[in-house]
């Protein structure tokens, strides 16, 4: 019995929805899990997926290991391509686990051959280790987003030690998907629901912080201007360690938008003027700044910073308007950076 039988996939997905499936074929995935091979699990519970998917949808296929030694075992299996669902079905089927885990080679071969900066890919990515080569998994995501490619990556750890979760649900984050843990093979059917039925992202996995919206300064209209710090993260990666902040926003008109991230120090200095409306401090006080040019009425994004040491920071995110005369239109709350 199909596992959404109660719900079926076609009723949800979206007119050229695009999905691409990575799946871990290294050689942990052959280890017993609750009676099965992990792989065997994951290529069931993905079999039941893709048999119940519509028959226009654009589905791809990305794995590595599969008896290929090395660390360069990452293949495009098959191209994102509409009505692929069973061509899929008969890939995963004959992947066989054994080798290395490749995330970054395999993330850039998803960057490469599958993403674009005009449609939106969900990616579904399913593994029980992280990155065991030389690669940068968060590194390759950052360059990703940052040169326009358009993607959400879910990520499903199986059976990951606590060390393990935090580095794939950092690349969830990157990703702006979410990290669904898999304690045993039922947990796939609720994270599989919740992808491909969520129209939210889940709020389990991060705690967002709450933010007032602030409204725009047009009054002739009660429609509110706002962009809101969604939570402040910490990362690290080797000898570099910083933050990665996400936020949205929303504008009143589709038109070109700029965030500004200020950074502060905790303690405020003294104030010598008044402060201008919308503008929480001086621009003496900040200790560094970064944008991000943004269009449309709303989106999301994230920054990514190194802490300065030795010193307790503040943040906050404004919001401007570019067209004409660049004016600011929002400010979120300031949010606390806290060093572990």
């Amino acid at each position: 019995m199909f596992l959404f039988s109660f719900l079926p996939l076609s009723t949800q997905s979206q007119p050229n929805k695009r999905y691409v499936f990575i799946l871990d074929a290294s050689g942990s995935m052959s280890e017993k899990w609750d009676g099965k091979t992990r792989m065997a699990v994951a290529k069931e519970k993905l079999l039941q997926v893709l048999g119940g998917m519509p028959k226009d949808v654009s589905v791809g296929l990305v794995a590595y290991g599969n008896r290929i030694a090395g660390c360069s075992s990452a293949r495009l299996y098959h191209p994102i391509q509409r009505g692929a669902a069973s061509i899929v079905s008969q890939k995963i089927s004959n992947i066989v686990p054994a080798g290395s885990t490749p995330i970054a080679q395999t993330l850039s071969v998803v960057g490469e051959f599958l993403l674009n900066d005009v449609q939106e890919t969900e990616i579904i990515f399913i593994s029980d280790g992280v990155e065991s080569c030389d690669g940068d998994p968060k590194a390759v995501l950052y360059q990703l987003k940052s040169s326009g490619k358009k993607f959400r990556m879910q990520v499903l750890g199986i059976d990951i030690d606590p060390k393990g979760e935090e580095d794939l649900k950092r690349l969830s984050i990157l990703g702006d998907g979410n990290y669904y843990p898999l304690k045993r093979p039922e947990d796939y059917d609720s994270s599989f629901k919740r992808i491909f039925f969520a129209q939210e992202p889940e709020s389990a996995i991060l705690s967002n912080s709450e933010s007032k919206p602030l409204q725009t300064q047009d009054t002739s209209t009660n429609y509110q201007n706002q962009i809101k710090i969604l939570n402040i993260l910490p990362y690290e990666d080797g000898s570099e360690s910083g933050y990665i902040l996400n936020y949205e926003y929303s504008g009143k008109t589709n038109t070109s938008y700029m965030v500004q991230l200020n950074l502060y120090p905790a303690e405020e200095k003294l104030r010598s003027f008044p402060i201008p409306p919308l503008r929480e401090r001086r621009m003496g006080d900040l200790t560094k700044h970064q944008i991000e040019l943004k269009v449309g009425p709303e989106g999301k994004g994230r920054f990514v910073f190194p802490l300065p040491k030795g010193k307790r920071m503040k943040a906050s995110a404004e919001l401007w308007d570019l067209t004409g005369v660049p004016k600011i239109l929002a400010l979120s709350e300031e949010k606390p950076i806290h060093e572990n």
